[in-house]
C-alpha cells in the first residue's frame, strides 16, 4: 500500500509544469552533484532550468562533460 502511494505521489509531482519544464531543459544527464545551500528561485536561468522548492538549491546537475558549472546565475 505504502508503495502503490509513493507510485501516485512521485507520478503527480512528474506531471507538475514545473517538472515538465526542468525535463525540457535538462541535460538528461542522471548525475548529480551535493553543493551548498544556495538561496534560489524555480526557473529557467542561463545556468539551467532550477526547480527549487525550499527556497535554496542543494543538487546541481553535472554537466556532460563532468563540470558542476555554475550555481543558480540569473
Amino acid at each position: 500500500m505504502v508503495v502503490a502511494f509513493v507510485m501516485l505521489v512521485a507520478f503527480g509531482i512528474y506531471q507538475t509544469d514545473s517538472a515538465q519544464e526542468f525535463c525540457a531543459n535538462s541535460n538528461h544527464n542522471p548525475v548529480y552533484k551535493i553543493v551548498r545551500g544556495v538561496p534560489c528561485d524555480s526557473g529557467l536561468k542561463s545556468s539551467g532550468y532550477s526547480m527549487v522548492p525550499t527556497g535554496k538549491l542543494y543538487l546541481k546537475q553535472v554537466n556532460r562533460d563532468g563540470m558542476v558549472g555554475d550555481i543558480c546565475r540569473p
